[in-house]
């Protein structure tokens, strides 16, 4: 995927033995900056014909600039469960749909193809502001393992165009539909995080919010893995 993005995510910090011991409000700020890769596709089906498009960038060119911001979060007890609100934000900027070959991929039966430059394109951005709950897996030597599941606000602002053809073979010369999106509705989110007790951190997170303008029906899939370096204040 040849994109560059802007990633916000609220990440839960370590907690010291006192907040584990007693529960409560714990952690401080922490920011991240790094850098990974991600699988990002707009699926779009007009409602009126059926005809369907993907626009999306494939994962090898996927490199992308990333920043994560961390707050205090809250353990429940003795208990390794935890809440924290997460904020995630990245750019949209996709040029390149999917083009079906006509075959299937053994084994799957999926349908095969490749991801063409077909002069088509979206740009723009999205983010989530999510509550969410967790559950962590404290090593020693102060790493952690971290699994959390959020639900809450996704706003999405991007527009384009692509190409809307019966059978997921678009060319370049065909005719094109214009995307516009400004949408604000509910979505869940998940993040797995690794951190080291050297301060750099993994984490990859997942959403695949689906909504409808009255003429489309739309579906954007993200899976992002970033690997950076905490500053904390």
């Amino acid at each position: 995927m040849l994109t560059s993005g802007l990633l916000l995510s609220v990440l839960l910090v370590a907690a010291p033995a006192a907040a584990q011991d007693g529960g409560g409000w714990f952690g401080g700020f922490q920011i991240t900056p790094g850098a990974g890769l991600r699988h990002l596709g707009l699926d779009v089906v007009r409602k009126s014909d059926g005809y369907q498009g993907n626009l999306s960038n494939d994962i090898p060119g996927s490199f992308f600039a990333a920043l994560s911001i961390e707050t205090p979060s809250y353990a429940f007890g003795k208990s390794n469960f935890g809440f924290s609100v997460y904020a995630y934000a990245a750019n949209v900027n996709l040029n390149e749909q999917w083009v079906a070959d006509g075959g299937s991929n053994p084994g799957t039966g999926t349908a095969s193809g490749t991801r063409v430059d077909v002069g088509t394109g979206v740009s723009g951005y999205y983010s989530y502001v999510v509550p969410a709950l967790y559950y962590r897996f404290p090593f020693r030597g102060g790493g952690e393992a971290k699994f959390a599941l959020g639900y809450g606000k996704w706003i999405a602002r991007f527009s384009g165009d692509i190409i809307l053809t019966a059978n997921d073979q678009p060319a370049p010369g065909l005719p094109k539909s214009p995307i516009e999106v400004s949408v604000s509705k509910n979505a869940y989110l998940f993040l797995m995080q690794y951190k080291f007790a050297n301060h750099w951190q993994a984490y990859m997170s997942v959403g695949g919010p689906k909504w409808d303008d009255g003429a489309n029906r739309y579906q954007l899939e993200e899976v992002a893995l970033v690997i950076g370096y905490t500053f904390t204040f």
